[in-house]
Formats: C-alpha cells, sequence, structure tokens
C-alpha cells in the first residue's frame, strides 16, 4: 500500500483510532483547502485519541498538509508520524500578528500551487485566530473581494468576529476591512 492508503493505515494501526470527523472545520476549497480546530480539540479540551481519529479522518479526505498556526510545537511529532507535510506558522500576538499572518498565507498558497492534495490549515480553537485565517485565506483566494467581506464570511463559519480577528487582517495583504 503506498501514500494515502498507507498513511491512513499506519495511523490506525499505530493509535487503533477509527477516522472520525473534527468538531468544527470549513472547507474553503472542498477538497483542496480546509481551516478547523486543532485536531483532537483545543486547550484543556484536547484528547490525544480524539486527535489521532480526527488525524485519520483529514488524511481520508485527501490532506496531505497542514499548516497549524498555534504558539505551540504541539501536534507537529503526530502530522510527522501521519506522513504529512508540515508547515509551523505561529500567530502568537496582536502585534506580530499582520506579519506572520501574511507568511502564513503565502505558505499556504505555496502548498496549494506545488502540491495535490488538500491543506489544513489550524489554530488552537475555532476562535478570532482562526477568523482572521478565514478571512485572509478568502481575500488572497478571490474568495472575497476584501477583508470585511472575509470576515463576514467567517462569521458565517461560525467564527467569532471581533476587534482582534479585525485588527489582524487589517495589516496583511489584501484591501483593509
Amino acid at each position: 500500500m503506498t501514500g494515502d492508503g498507507a498513511r491512513l493505515a499506519h495511523m490506525i494501526e499505530r493509535h487503533e483510532a477509527e477516522p472520525a470527523a473534527p468538531r468544527f472545520y470549513v472547507w474553503l476549497r472542498p477538497g483542496r483547502l480546509a481551516i478547523a480546530e486543532r485536531p483532537g480539540r483545543g486547550g484543556r479540551s484536547h484528547r490525544k485519541a480524539v486527535r489521532d481519529a480526527e488525524i485519520a479522518w483529514w488524511c481520508a479526505h485527501g490532506v496531505t498538509a497542514v499548516v497549524s498556526a498555534m504558539r505551540s510545537r504541539h501536534g507537529l511529532v503526530e502530522y510527522a508520524l501521519a506522513d504529512l507535510t508540515l508547515r509551523w506558522e505561529p500567530l502568537v500576538d496582536l502585534d506580530s500578528g499582520p506579519r506572520r499572518l501574511a507568511g502564513l498565507l503565502d505558505t499556504v498558497l505555496e502548498l496549494l500551487e506545488h502540491g495535490d492534495g488538500a491543506v489544513l490549515v489550524h489554530a488552537d480553537r475555532a476562535n478570532e485566530w482562526l477568523a482572521a485565517i478565514d478571512a485572509a485565506l478568502r481575500v488572497a483566494l478571490g474568495l472575497a473581494d476584501d477583508h470585511a467581506e472575509g470576515l463576514r464570511h467567517a462569521a458565517a463559519d461560525g467564527l467569532p468576529v471581533g476587534s482582534l480577528a479585525t485588527a489582524l487582517v487589517g495589516g496583511a495583504p489584501g484591501p483593509a476591512p
């Protein structure tokens, strides 16, 4: 077995994980680009068994690359063990957020351009950081005309949009909100 099938079999065998759908995710480009909270859920609600099952689910749905926007390196080893291409683009604070968000966008666009599979971009939780990522990606991909429209889409996706998300995309490339 090779490719996605081997990776999925390895995940299920290694972790005894049956694929399970994540609690929160949105396909911005179905089958090519998704955003989500961290596999296994974020913060104190994180569970390794859930993480393993969700990684197996993402692999089964064609994800071959993960871009983590988390401040910490949690989960990176598990992505490598699942044979996923990995990029760590931490969004750590509001001061560096717009610059780091621009770097994350460049990374995602590069993976989409040069990769065959889907790309998963995640933050720790479905929060304003993820809303900013959602909005900025929509603008970068031409799915929204400006960041204000991107933020409206993020809110429609169920993400909280407030002053943090607005400030983060306000400094990111593309038309300001």
